[in-house]
């Protein structure tokens, strides 16, 4: 009998951790509706799961009791993630980064897609953020390969989840 000592961890031990990750992925992320039938949500989200296991990017849950933008009274949420919630967000979330000193653009570009806002500053991460839902491809895909990046997903007005890319780790495949 071949004995060799490992230091990989049981294949139960990972994926009890990846489901916890899923867990916590998928009560966080409000996705967008899927157009393409195609799409394994389950994939995608295990992906994610992954990359946060596998240290090529932190994850970081921010909630408070006050909100995140330095309004005062809080946002209605009569009608939350609508258009007019979205745009009072977006408002809200430019403000306070230009009053930091940060330059703010709607909607740059990413490697796939594009964010709600780019934030940028020299000498500082670029930070991209995402304000309600996100598709989850897009996700994946902009975590998996732009190294260096921080991207912020806005659930509400007083809590977002930080997504810190450090290492990049493109696999894709055109067919």
């Amino acid at each position: 009998m071949l004995t060799t000592k490992s230091k990989s961890l049981p294949w139960d031990v990972i994926e009890r951790a990846i489901n916890k990750e899923i867990k916590w992925l998928k009560k966080t992320i409000i996705e967008t509706p899927y157009k393409d039938k195609n799409i394994c949500k389950d994939c995608l989200y295990r992906r994610l799961a992954i990359l946060i296991l596998s240290g090529n990017i932190k994850a970081k849950d921010i909630k408070s009791t006050v909100c995140l933008w330095g309004e005062e009274k809080p946002l209605s949420h009569s009608k939350p993630h609508g258009k007019e919630w979205h745009s009072k967000m977006m408002e809200l979330i430019n403000g306070y980064f230009k009053s930091l000193g940060y330059d703010v653009i709607a909607e740059p570009n990413l490697n796939m897609g594009r964010a709600d806002l780019g934030i940028y500053k020299q000498g500082e991460r670029d930070l991209f953020i995402e304000v309600g839902t996100i598709s989850l491809a897009k996700l994946a895909f902009n975590l998996e390969s732009m190294e260096g990046s921080d991207f912020l997903l806005v659930i509400d007005s007083n809590h977002a989840v930080e997504f810190s890319i450090l290492k990049a780790d493109f696999k894709y495949q055109t067919i």
